[in-house]
């Protein structure tokens, strides 16, 4: 099912995705033998950045719909973000229940807006959205609202990273992917981070200094998220040899670069870097 969070806060925007992918949720994608196989481990990014002003993100028991809105706005070549809406609108009322929910974000015209649909509703220019699953949003407010010293937005990021981390809904997991607005520049960008998890408790004693780097077999990884463009973004981490690439325009063969159905998609790719090589697929 998946979670997807978004807020804003004052001028600024920040979308919080999952990763994972079950069997059942890509119903109507096509891809490869081979593809398959890394959608099932790595999972997708489900936030697409169409255009440097204007992302989707998606959450539903049929991503394939997803795919359909990007082929329909592309076939369109140019919109507004009210005919993105609609079109979009349209997709979700005409699915299955559950099968789609779209979070859309533009800033056009230097307008940042912030629009969720979910439950044949449209709820435009609103300052928080969610879709995907219900108990993973409700753990991820408990979560949120603990300890957040005034705001809870200081607690966003920290609390998404543990709902996705692992809740009681086993459809949400895999790794957390954020992307945000960036005023200076009047876009919509991956996020620059680095992120440090362990399954392993710690205590800590006054004085202490806390572990960030604790031993694979505790449980431990760091890695960190690489924007390369709009359409592509690395998770290196830092305990695999290979990196991950998540890309809306790259494929690992012929066979899934030429397929349609899987247009807009933000699928994995496992690569490589040697010496000072640029990246290469890796095998």
């Amino acid at each position: 099912m998946s979670f997807i969070y978004a807020e804003k806060v004052n001028d600024s925007l920040n979308i919080f995705s999952d990763t994972k992918i079950g069997f059942k949720d890509d119903i109507g994608l096509s891809y490869s033998k081979e593809q398959a196989e890394l959608v099932r481990t790595f999972g997708i990014v489900k936030t697409i950045i169409l255009s440097p002003e204007f992302s989707i993100s998606f959450a539903g028991n049929n991503i394939s719909l997803a795919s359909k809105l990007c082929l329909m706005l592309r076939d369109k070549r140019e919109f507004t973000t009210q005919e993105a809406l609609d079109i979009a609108f349209y997709i979700h009322n005409n699915a299955k229940e559950n099968d789609i929910e779209f979070i859309i974000a533009s800033c056009k015209n230097h307008t940042l807006s912030l629009n969720c649909i979910k439950n044949h509703e449209l709820s435009k220019d609103v300052q928080i959205a969610w879709i995907g699953s219900k108990e993973a949003h409700r753990e991820f407010q408990k979560l949120r609202n603990e300890n957040n010293k005034g705001l809870a937005s200081n607690r966003t990021s920290t609390a998404f990273l543990e709902v996705v981390n692992g809740c009681k809904d086993d459809t949400v997991g895999g790794f957390p992917i954020s992307a945000r607005y960036n005023a200076y520049t009047n876009t919509i960008t991956y996020s620059e981070c680095c992120t440090i998890q362990s399954s392993k408790s710690q205590t800590v004693k006054a004085g202490e200094a806390f572990k960030f780097f604790l031993a694979n077999e505790d449980g431990g990884f760091s890695y960190q998220q690489i924007p390369l463009s709009v359409e592509e973004v690395i998770l290196s981490i830092d305990q695999m040899d290979k990196n991950i690439l998540y890309s809306r325009c790259q494929r690992g063969n012929a066979e899934d670069q030429k397929d349609d159905k899987l247009f807009g998609m933000m699928l994995p790719m496992l690569i490589e870097k040697k010496e000072r090589l640029d990246w290469i697929q890796y095998g």
